[in-house]
C-alpha cells in the first residue's frame, strides 16, 4: 500500500513539473515569434469586439 501512495504522489509531481515546463516553453516560443497579445495588455490593441445589447438579443 505504501509503495503505491509513493508512485502516486511522485507520478504526480512529475507530471505538474513535466507540465509546467512545457507550458513555459510554448510560451516562451509565442512571445519570441510575436505571438497575439492580450486586449488587456498595456501594449496590446485598442480595440474591443462590439457588445450585443438586450434588444439585439431580444428580438432574435
Amino acid at each position: 500500500m505504501d509503495f503505491g501512495l509513493g508512485i502516486l504522489t511522485f507520478g504526480t509531481l512529475g507530471f505538474m513539473v513535466a507540465f509546467g515546463y512545457l507550458s513555459v516553453r510554448a510560451i516562451e516560443k509565442q512571445r519570441r515569434e510575436g505571438g497575439p497579445k492580450s486586449t488587456l495588455a498595456a501594449d496590446g490593441p485598442r480595440r474591443r469586439a462590439p457588445a450585443e445589447t438586450t434588444a439585439q438579443t431580444e428580438a432574435a
